[in-house]
């Protein structure tokens, strides 16, 4: 059996978004890597959680590479770099490019990142300098180590939501921290939007892990794990910006 060093492991919906993340990702330098491609293109999987648990089975790296195929890098060590600045972190349960911390803004949670996102490349959130701690990171590429995933795997929640941040809730019940690292990477998508999906699987969360926390930040919002907002507040917001985006279709 072939041991590298990082299992890079991606969900594929659409063919020529993979191979384009393929072919950027073979320009790479300077790391020891295994793919391995999750065909969901006729949705064989109903949950982003079953089918990173089947796939890390099969891996062989020491650590494991979560990460969206829209995933571009901005360089040729890009990746290398990335990597190695979180193979230095001594001790970690999640780590990740994008993430939020466990302060607030303005009581609400923000992102701290270097990359740029969309396709105009914008940089969003608060630039870092350096390994920054995080309460949760964003799904678009996080990674955990391969011994530490068999002492936590994903759950069996339904959806495509929220996978990264309830591995970040469950590491922190465990006593560990989460990070994020600066990186030279490029996320063609504009991030995660509250559809009703989503709203549903983060109240669940809020019902799973709330009596842990004071509140629930990630880079798309604050969740409310007490008294009446943690009913009211999600269906609230997602009702908003459905109003929105009706006002801006006629506008």
């Amino acid at each position: 059996m072939s041991v590298y060093e990082y299992s890079l492991i991606t969900i594929s919906n659409h063919e020529n978004i993979y191979q384009d993340f393929k072919e950027g990702l073979e320009r790479q330098k300077g790391v020891d890597y295994e793919l391995i491609k999750i065909n969901n293109n006729q949705h064989q999987f109903s949950s982003a959680r079953t089918a990173y648990n089947e796939a890390a089975t099969k891996a062989n790296g020491k650590y494991l590479v979560f990460l969206h195929p829209d995933i571009r890098f901005l360089d040729e060590y890009s990746l290398r770099d990335t990597l190695k600045k979180i193979a230095s972190i001594n001790d970690f349960g999640i780590a990740g490019i994008a993430g939020s911390p466990w302060d607030l803004y303005k009581n609400r949670s923000y992102i701290v990142t270097t990359i740029v996102q969309g396709k105009n490349k914008e940089h969003v959130g608060t630039n870092i300098k350096e390994t920054t701690e995080v309460q949760t990171v964003d799904e678009s590429f996080f990674v955990m180590k391969k011994d530490y995933w068999e002492q936590l795997p994903f759950t069996d929640y339904p959806g495509w939501h929220f996978y990264a941040v309830e591995q970040c809730l469950r590491a922190i019940i465990d006593k560990k921290k989460n990070y994020v690292v600066p990186a030279r990477i490029w996320h063609k998508s504009t991030g995660g939007s509250e559809d009703k999906n989503y709203v549903r699987i983060g109240k669940q969360m809020v019902a799973e892990y709330g009596d842990y926390f004071p509140y629930i930040n990630t880079t798309v919002t604050k969740w409310d794990t007490k008294g009446i907002t943690k009913y009211t507040t999600p269906w609230f917001r997602y009702a908003k910006r459905q109003i929105h985006r009706y006002l801006d279709k006629y506008k």
